[in-house]
């Protein structure tokens, strides 16, 4: 049976795929290796352009969809290459997965890191097909070099060189040059030496600093990034549009190099390609024959899906992941991004529109407050950018999550004002709780309370907060001062109810009997730490945990809310920690602007009762099926007191795990079990 497929967009590189697809037609088929493809339809924003697209291919009957939803929606499509500009390549791909269709999708294949996430996560969900179209990756002359390393055929790798740039006239509206279509070297071939620096190391960068030239568009129009890998390794590659480079590479090793002509389009008229292994004056020419790079490509899609695969074995999706985060990188160290990237500029989510609450995500009361409140409050205080921040929260509330946390410190204030641009620009602030904190030390005064609420509240986009914490406590000032400044924000409107972060049992009953006292409005909520694994120390100066008995028994009999912060322990029950405990771990690699280290999770959570406590959640997980770390967040949820953990998901598979946590019911005996009873 063929692969019948579909082209999305008619732009030249559009052409090039369907020119390989119908290279060996013969009644609008065409055999390439070992798959049949048919190429079936296109799809373009009018009807001019496919039509004039499909007259390229007379001997074709090609279906001409005057849109890409047309294409997207063609029964007879099975495969789309999407092949728009960069801008475009997240949303359409999604569409088309969601449509049920395999896709390949032209490079790079998200803007950013968070698009590939999205794009990797909605081809999971709906288990389709996903690839990135990076061609020479899967031609033999690649696998050729790529075995020559890893068979020590130059001994230790410690230098790659690789470049890919030519000179093209400038036009600020193409492109290659326009802001808006996301262009500049890095993003339209600088994607290629990356890719090659990070196969050959077998590993991604620990550190990239690089130099460009951002021209009048503010696009790299030339760029150079050394990445440094562990034991040494250093790649140096460059890209550029404004600039002819000699676009080959070098691998140096120990005992040799290899130097490749024509790394990314190694073919010449006679459809044969060679490199060179050199080893002190003797120099092997390593060659062969083959196919075009783009029926290779078409073949590799082919075979996967035939298989039943939803990726490559070679291009996986973890590939394109680290891929996208290396650019990022690269971006960020010349001072590169788009206006589409821009908080004040990002468009919605990359469907067009939030789809409806599914609900996954279960709710509860807090007192004082008419809105419900999520289960799981997703954590505002660690997204580096508009882009992850909208694929993540977006993600988050059409799982029924409506709760966000965040505070007046968080990211110098950068991160209230992401939550305020991506509530706005979704016109959904009325169905949200926003948790808002301040006064945090040495700034924990009641006179505070009220000046940076109005800092926060410009920055949120908003005229209140529902839920508002006072990020510390200060023993110094009586609770009665504190209680009787937010009760002023209470009746102004600015906050509909309020407690404290990091305060202790003590002070929270002596600031609820005060207020209890004079009629006004107590703590309704409280938000310590709280997890199977308890700190030996605070993680941050200040920080208060909620896991006493006393504390406990509390909020049980008063039955207020628990907003517990780290309720996961920071990694303590994921894999990571199993290979840290096993003195193996390395860092993370780097997704998100706040996460765990090594140093961190030693100091604070390595003890003999929290490892026994980690083996009886493994013992667990594995009664219910689970992962541990689903087992640590259902304890939270599972309390004799309301609990609403807050969650810090760097990725979306992150997301999904807490809320499989939802549906874990752990009975009294595991709970008394966790607890070491």
């Amino acid at each position: 049976m063929s692969l019948r497929w579909g082209i999305l967009a008619t732009g030249t590189i559009g052409k090039t795929f369907a020119k390989a697809l119908n290279a060996k037609a013969l009644n609008a088929k065409a055999l390439i290796g070992t798959a049949e493809h048919e190429l079936v339809a296109v799809g373009s924003r009018s009807a001019a352009g496919a039509q004039a697209f499909a007259e390229v291919f007379p001997d074709l009957e090609l279906t001409c969809h005057n849109s890409y939803d047309g294409l997207i929606n063609d029964p007879q499509v099975d495969a789309i290459y999407v092949s728009t500009p960069h801008t475009e390549h997240a949303a359409w791909a999604i569409r088309a997965m969601q449509a049920g269709k395999h896709v390949l999708c032209e490079k790079p294949m998200g803007l950013n890191h968070a698009e590939c996430m999205a794009m990797v996560t909605c081809a999971a969900r709906h288990n389709v097909f996903l690839m990135e179209a990076f061609m020479y990756r899967l031609h033999p002359q690649m696998l050729a070099i790529v075995e020559a390393v890893r068979s020590g055929e130059i001994g230790e790798v410690r230098h790659i060189e690789a470049q890919f740039g030519y000179h093209a006239n400038f036009d600020g509206d193409s492109r290659l040059f326009a802001n808006h279509l996301a262009g500049g070297g890095i993003m339209d071939v600088g994607c290629y030496p990356l890719s090659f620096a990070r196969a050959i190391a077998g590993s991604e960068p620990v550190d990239i600093t690089a130099h460009g030239k951002l021209g009048r568009t503010g696009v790299d129009e030339w760029s150079t990034a050394l990445l440094k890998f562990e034991d040494g390794l250093a790649a140096q590659i460059s890209t550029a549009v404004s600039l002819n480079l000699d676009n080959t590479a070098i691998i140096y090793g120990s005992k040799g190099s290899i130097h490749v002509p024509k790394p990314w389009l190694p073919l010449d008229e006679a459809q044969n390609w060679s490199f060179n292994i050199q080893r002190g004056a003797d120099i092997e020419v390593i060659s062969g024959h083959s196919e075009g790079l783009y029926k290779i490509e078409a073949d590799h899609v082919a075979q996967h899906i035939a298989a039943g695969n939803t990726q490559s074995d070679i291009l996986t999706w973890q590939e394109s992941l680290n891929n996208a985060l290396a650019l990022d990188q690269w971006r960020k160290a010349i001072g590169l991004s788009f206006d589409i990237e821009q908080p004040q500029s990002h468009r919605g989510p990359l469907l067009g529109a939030l789809s409806k609450p599914d609900n996954r995500i279960s709710k509860g009361s807090v007192n004082h407050l008419d809105k419900p409140v999520a289960r799981l409050v997703m954590g505002c205080d660690n997204q580096p950018s508009m882009s992850h921040a909208s694929v993540m929260w977006d993600d988050y509330f059409e799982a029924g999550g409506n709760c966000f946390d965040t505070a007046y410190i968080y990211g110098g204030g950068s991160m209230e004002s992401l939550l305020g641009h991506w509530h706005t620009a979704r016109g959904i602030r009325d169905e949200i709780v926003i948790i808002g904190k301040g006064a945090h030390t040495p700034d924990n005064f009641p006179h505070i309370i009220s000046k940076e609420l109005d800092v926060s509240l410009q920055r949120l986009q908003s005229n209140y907060v529902d839920i508002y914490f006072l990020h510390r406590d200060n023993l110094d000032v009586p609770v009665a001062e504190f209680v009787d400044a937010l009760n002023d924000e209470v009746k102004a409107g600015r906050i509909r109810t309020f407690g404290g972060s990091n305060w202790s049992v003590e002070r929270v009953k002596e600031a609820n009997d005060y207020a209890a006292s004079k009629g006004l409005q107590g703590f309704s909520a409280v938000s310590n730490n709280f997890s199977l694994a308890q700190m030996n120390e605070p993680i941050w100066p200040g920080t208060e945990d909620a896991t006493s008995d006393a504390y406990r028994t509390y909020l049980q009999d008063t039955q207020i809310a628990l907003m517990p912060w780290s309720s996961q322990a920071r990694g303590f029950f994921t894999p990571w920690a199993g290979q840290v405990i096993a003195e193996q771990g390395k860092e993370n690699l780097v997704v998100t602007s706040v996460q765990p280290t090594i140093e961190e999770l030693k100091r604070v959570w390595f003890s003999q009762d929290n490892f026994t406590r980690r083996d009886r959640a493994g013992e667990l997980a594995e009664k219910y099926g689970v992962e541990m770390i689903n087992i640590a967040l259902a304890y939270v949820l599972s309390q004799p007191f309301p609990t609403f953990p807050l969650i810090g998901p760097r990725q979306l598979q992150e997301t999904d795990s807490c809320i499989e946590s939802l549906h874990i019911d752990l009975t009294q005996a595991d709970i008394d079990y966790l607890n070491l009873r």
